[in-house]
């Protein structure tokens, strides 16, 4: 009796044994696409788990602020930030049977709308481009930049907002690697999103420059819903050989900006360049950016690199920022 019983006892042991071993459950890491995120940037997460039976495991992820938006009992998912900077943490916990483990990682979110390094060959940011040839570099700017070329007389590359409320501040590094006409120019531009039906409005300021000659300009296009026509009003031009005129692959500092006030304001290498009050003066106008980026003429070649884009107050200076 006492052998019998001895061995039901090592029999229960050894399926308890055996349970523990199909629900182990250990997670190895729990990954993100970055350390550092701008307001609303959306983040795939994932996590790495090793676990005893994989037909009966289930994954249930969570977060302090934002929101995921994928469903639930997948190995990955999609974190949207918050629209605040801040410290915030995701969480996903591994079920494996009856065991479970839970791995946090923190999720630091700055107080930028929108931040590029362009270190990459993919540009799946919400970018949009009109008759721009789209490459990569990883010999130029601080490690790797956007190589963008015009293949007709206005080019865009430009990235779309939904109706973001000025101040707005945008800053990239940029350098002009061919420019073969006087006309060429490289352009900064704002648009602005057409309000409440508005038939005639603001839509747009640009900084523009000329590489060929130095020459600049700073501009802002009415345009005429009922007429179909566009007008363009300039708010100031000059030539600065010094600062605009063609060097090649030399990279320089620009930053535009519509203050609280809605002046139009650039900032080149550090340095106020232009600033002036003519958006201000435009009676009903609002000012709510849609989408901003390049322009290019024909044949224009630039590359880009550290863009940075704020709609908190904040006014870029041009000036080298750490991230």
């Amino acid at each position: 009796m006492k052998k019998i019983l001895f061995n039901i006892a090592l029999l229960a042991c050894f399926l308890f044994a055996s349970c523990s071993d199909d629900d182990n459950v250990n997670i190895v890491s729990l990954n993100t696409f970055g350390t550092k995120f701008c307001r609303n940037d959306v983040v795939k997460v994932f996590v790495s788990a090793e676990v005893g039976d994989d037909s009966d495991v289930s994954y249930e992820w969570g977060c302090d602020a934002g929101k995921l938006t994928n469903p639930q009992g997948l190995f990955e998912n999609v974190w949207k930030a918050p629209n605040e900077a801040g410290t915030y943490e995701v969480w996903c916990t591994v079920k494996n049977g009856g065991k479970k483990q839970t791995r946090r990682t923190k999720m630091v979110v700055t107080d930028e709308l929108f931040y590029s390094s362009f270190e990459t060959p993919y540009y799946n940011e919400g970018w949009s481009n009109a008759s721009m040839t789209v490459a990569f570099d990883a010999n130029k700017g601080t490690n790797g930049a956007v190589k963008l070329t015009s293949g007709k007389a206005d080019g865009r590359f430009a990235r779309s907002w939904e109706n973001v409320s000025i101040p707005f501040s945008t800053q990239v590094d940029y350098a002009v690697n061919t420019s073969p006409q006087d006309s060429c120019f490289v352009e900064i531009r704002l648009e602005f999103a057409r309000i409440d039906g508005a038939m005639n409005y603001v839509a747009k300021a640009c900084f523009t420059t000329f590489p060929k000659t130095g020459k600049w300009k700073a501009t802002y296009t009415t345009t005429d819903v009922m007429a179909g026509e566009d007008t363009e009003v300039v708010m100031g031009e000059g030539t600065d050989t010094a600062n605009f005129k063609f060097k090649k692959d030399a990279f320089n500092t620009i930053a535009a900006s519509i203050d609280a006030n809605k002046n139009f304001i650039v900032y080149y290498n550090g340095k106020k360049y232009f600033e002036n009050d003519a958006l201000a003066k435009i009676t009903g106008q609002q000012y709510n950016v849609s989408r901003s980026g390049f322009g290019l003429e024909n044949k224009v070649i630039i590359f880009a690199d550290n863009l940075y884009v704020f709609d908190n107050g904040t006014i870029c200076t041009a000036e080298p920022r750490e991230r």
